[in-house]
């Protein structure tokens, strides 16, 4: 169990499904918080000060028996003071108080530098077979971001506590940003026409919040966003703490999710052996400081292709959709333009390309300076950002591709679906 573990590295979550790193018998199981029955786990219980610091905690062995099972939906219900469910009267004065305590935790956050992209993620509806029948927007209320803030304010704990016992150990690390590559960022935002001011050298994750603020006006605001972020470095597991600049923290690891990671559950075995069995001799050092960074790098591995295999799908199920609607007109925005053709993103996030051959109205060619189709009429041609109206032109799960053509006289009269 424990080599297949480390080799999945992670649950894979998929449009309908999770591939689990553990069984399902242990996943969904007796590893699971089920309501109504007792369950092994490790706690980290802290008392937090009104300026959402840490100011003790105590990471101990208990049983924890969860009496609910709620969702997200009917949390968020009580916490915007819509209604209380059913069954759920007990526990809403409870909520208001972590709902409370949540937004001091996020505000003590952002004051230390966290960056909320604020990133949108479709989310795939699939009918009993599996198909594909609707894409919609992931939604992120406040029960979401309760949770959010709790789990990062105990893997912050929990990092620092082995940090300064100066232990091997796992963090969850985030390198700072090259300047060349915010550099490249911002001379693309004044290819746009806006102009951002900010300190490139040396950057801090306050200034990268301030990028982000005197973009979030903007009408492309979320594709300007999602630009920034892939100009970052990604986040990976290392034994080495350097910090972790997107959250703004200086200690971090994964601990609250044992089930779904192996680093999680590396960190809950360190835990133990360190904090419960005092096993911290030499030879448990020296065994550690060799092990530890294999097992990092691996995970991390796992993590890029647990990602790409879900991005795979994501786009598989949204062709599988897009199939449904080939003649169909939509409005969208250009989120990236390339030599080869412009891609539009409609409101869902499903994204297409529009070939610059299905350019017909006029000659274009890309013009790498402005990231930019400028026709030979047409001198301001198509740029990132512009609302431009579509017709879905061909659609092929196979491949994972969605094209459109620009929503014309022309192209109605050859492409729209015969209502």
């Amino acid at each position: 169990l424990d080599d297949e573990a480390y080799d999945r590295g992670t649950s894979v979550y998929l449009a309908d499904r999770v591939i689990p790193m553990l069984p399902h018998k242990l996943s969904n199981g007796i590893c699971s918080l089920n309501p109504g029955v007792d369950r092994l786990a490790i706690s980290c219980v802290m008392t937090i000060n009104p300026n959402g610091k840490v100011v003790d905690y105590d990471i101990f062995e208990s049983v924890i028996k969860s009496r609910i099972q709620m969702t997200y939906k009917n949390v968020n219900k009580i916490l915007n003071d819509i209604e209380i469910p059913s069954g759920y009267e007990p526990y809403v004065s409870k909520l208001k108080d972590m709902y409370e305590l949540s937004k001091i935790l996020r505000k003590a956050k952002i004051d230390k530098g966290y960056i909320d992209f604020e990133i949108d993620e479709a989310k795939i509806i699939v009918d009993d077979n599996g198909k594909a029948i609707d894409v919609v927007l992931r939604e992120r209320g406040a029960g979401e971001k309760l949770i959010e803030d709790f789990m990062i304010a105990a893997n912050e704990t929990v990092a620092s506590c082995i940090y300064f016992m100066e232990l091997p150990f796992i963090y969850r690390v985030h390198g700072c940003p090259s300047e060349e590559k915010i550099n490249q960022f911002l001379s693309f935002v004044s290819s746009l026409g806006y102009q951002v001011n900010g300190k490139v050298k040396d950057l801090t994750p306050i200034a990268m919040q301030d990028i982000l603020k005197q973009l979030s006006d903007k009408k492309e605001y979320h594709i300007l966003s999602s630009l920034l972020l892939r100009s970052m470095q990604k986040a990976i597991y290392d034994t080495d703490n350097i910090g972790h600049f997107g959250l703004g923290s200086k200690c971090y690891t994964h601990f609250t999710s044992p089930i779904r990671r192996f680093p999680d559950t590396t960190v809950h075995r360190l835990l133990r052996k360190y904090l419960f069995n005092h096993n911290i001799d030499n030879d448990t050092v020296e065994y550690e400081e060799q092990r530890l960074p294999l097992i990092a790098e691996h995970s991390s591995k796992k993590e890029r292709d647990s990602v790409e295999c879900e991005r795979e799908v994501d786009d598989m199920k949204k062709a599988e959709y897009m199939e449904e609607h080939i003649g169909e007109v939509y409005s969208g925005m250009i989120s990236s333009i390339l030599s080869f053709g412009m891609f539009v993103e409609l409101p869902n996030l499903v994204e297409g390309l529009i070939r610059i051959d299905d350019l017909t109205e006029d000659h274009y060619t890309y013009d790498e300076s402005t990231i930019s189709l400028i026709g030979k009429k047409n001198k301001r041609g198509y740029r990132l950002g512009d609302e431009v109206g579509v017709i879905v032109k061909a659609a092929n799960k196979e491949a994972r591709t969605v094209d459109f053509v620009i929503d014309n006289e022309q192209n109605r009269k050859i492409y729209m679906k015969r209502m």
